[in-house]
């Protein structure tokens, strides 16, 4: 479900519903008053080309206070649009209002993520399970030991890029088991449940491998939070008129294609397969067209990545399909702005 509401509505919305916290929404209150202000005295495109500092701040700023408060809603992913004349995908065409970031705050759709960030870079063994997280997205891996009450982040020996979320005493392996049971997807994950024999341990059967849209539920957004990537492509190119062909791309790379075949029914696009001469194959999803990544700013949009990078990076992947979409990617100054945006899209 989507509510869209005026400035001033969600202004208001903030201070009467959330006292006492009024005191850290005074920011936000600011800053939605320097979004308006910048919205309604910039030209056409507005949104797209407001300062960096008003978009993403903002944004990260209001997710902030959802986790630290631990603020629930109706809905964990409940999207709310802010605009004075809102409007989404008429016409077959993105909303340049951009979504607020919504927490995880049930036990279902906490589960469906997980589910999907165990079958991107997990492991189920018999005395741990255990999920990698790069360093950068470190505080997620806090902020999930606190959704699911146990675990603990460990950095690894032989590596200063990621850390590890390990569930290792029996009662945090039953409940991340209670949690991902009957959403796995895939045999890979499911299988290890059945060969660690956490039926048995648990007293609980294992459900059958799930078969669900991945529109329905957040086990996309664990997936990409786990292997996926939002790619912005420059190449110089002869039939453009402005000499360059500018190109979005959403990516995840897996050892089978086996899950990535959900991905490419859910959003669209193509599989490809690398080291076609080795013993080790390496396969990537891929969206290859605008319609495609029209289907991806959709799915996330309705279920936010949880990884601050992921997140950040989704935003400014979003902000570069707005100028596409509007056209303005034609001119020298919109491609100057996707040359910037690019310049500071870090993986």
């Amino acid at each position: 479900t989507h509510f869209y509401v005026s400035l001033n509505m969600v202004t208001y919305l903030l201070l009467f519903s959330c006292m006492p916290e009024t005191l850290y929404l005074f920011e936000i209150v600011i800053h939605l008053l320097l979004y308006s202000l910048l919205i309604t005295t910039t030209y056409p495109l507005g949104m797209v080309l407001l300062e960096k500092k008003y978009l993403e701040k903002f944004t990260i700023l209001f997710r902030n206070y959802n986790i630290s408060n631990n603020k629930q809603s109706a809905s964990n992913f409940t999207s709310w649009s802010i605009a004075n004349n809102a409007m989404e995908f008429k016409n077959d065409k993105i909303s340049e209002h951009r979504t607020l970031y919504k927490n995880l705050n049930d036990d279902e759709s906490l589960g469906y993520y997980l589910a999907g960030l165990i079958e991107g870079d997990g492991h189920i063994g018999l005395r741990n399970i255990t999920i990698a997280i790069n360093y950068k997205d470190i505080k997620n891996a806090y902020y999930l030991k606190k959704l699911i009450g146990y675990g603990k982040v460990i950095k690894y020996s032989h590596s200063d890029n990621a850390v590890r979320l390990i569930f290792g005493k029996k009662e945090a392996r039953k409940r991340v088991f209670e949690l991902i049971n009957g959403k796995l997807l895939g045999p890979y994950k499911h299988k290890q449940l059945v060969e660690q024999k956490y039926d048995i341990e648990f007293n609980m059967p294992i459900k059958p491998i799930a078969d669900f849209n991945l529109w329905d539920n957040p086990w996309l957004t664990g997936f990409s939070d786990a292997d996926g990537s939002f790619g912005i492509d420059i190449s110089k190119s002869m039939t453009h008129k402005i000499g360059f062909n500018i190109k979005i791309t959403f990516r995840i790379k897996q050892k089978s294609d086996y899950l990535l075949k959900y991905v490419e029914k859910a959003l669209g696009g193509h599989i490809y397969m690398f080291n076609k001469n080795t013993n080790i194959k390496i396969y990537q999803y891929s969206s290859t067209n605008f319609k495609n990544a029209y289907n991806v700013i959709k799915y996330f949009s309705k279920f936010p990545p949880l990884h601050n990078s992921k997140y950040t990076h989704f935003l400014k992947w979003y902000k570069v399909y707005l100028i596409i979409q509007n056209k303005y990617h034609l001119t020298q100054e919109g491609l100057d702005k996707i040359k910037s945006i690019k310049r500071n899209f870090r993986d």
